[in-house]
């Protein structure tokens, strides 16, 4: 472990801890290698632009590491997964969950895939495909999305992923007026509020089918 991992897992250990998240140190490990992993590959491609240590904890993984408090059943699926966000934080953490990380562009489907073989992630599959392309032969529990498209348009490329139990959990920067609204196809979101939605830099919305 070099130097500056050391200090980025001090970082790391730090901040979780000032939110109440506590994890072992294998998983604490996997995460500090994922960061860097991820600083590495953004030399090259564009993976984030967010590229500051702190920041990178904050954003990275503490948005994404709230999130498993909303979390349902065992099939998630993380569309335009991009470097990995929110997935593969979720996946380090949630290890009895399985993870479908989709991913249309060619590079970051490459990274994706390297960092789970890296981390040994076994409980992680990498898509090469457009959302709206992917087959879902049984529908997922949860459904990830990470500032992929406005709410209307999110849903219709996911509604072929969704059972009547299914939860979508949108990070976005949109909201909408008061805490809830309906959507067309019977869907009813609501915007998360309290402490853990000042974990997140946008909105945290919640999606059901009514």
């Amino acid at each position: 472990m070099t130097s500056y991992t050391r200090i980025m897992r001090k970082h790391i250990i730090k901040q979780l801890a000032g939110v109440d998240f506590v994890y072992s140190s294998k998983a604490i490990n996997s995460l500090t290698e994922f960061l860097g992993l991820l600083t590495k590959w953004n030399e090259v491609h564009n993976l984030t632009a967010i590229t500051k240590p702190e920041d990178m904890i904050k954003r990275h993984l503490i948005e994404s590491l709230a999130l498993s408090k909303f979390l349902k059943g065992d099939r998630i699926v993380d569309v335009g997964s991009g470097g990995g966000l929110p997935g593969i934080p979720l996946a380090i953490t949630e290890s009895n969950r399985q993870f479908t990380l989709v991913e249309s562009r060619s590079k970051k489907v490459s990274f994706l895939r390297h960092v789970s073989g890296v981390l040994d992630l076994k409980n992680v599959t990498v898509e090469h495909a457009r959302i709206e392309e992917l087959p879902a032969s049984l529908p997922f529990d949860t459904v990830l999305a990470r500032a992929v498209a406005p709410l209307p348009d999110l849903l219709k490329l996911t509604g072929h992923l969704f059972s009547p139990e299914t939860t979508l959990l949108a990070l976005t920067g949109e909201s909408f007026a008061g805490d809830s609204a309906s959507f067309e196809g019977g869907y009813r979101a609501r915007r998360v509020v309290g402490p853990l939605a000042d974990l997140f830099s946008g909105s945290l919305v919640v999606v059901e089918k009514d």
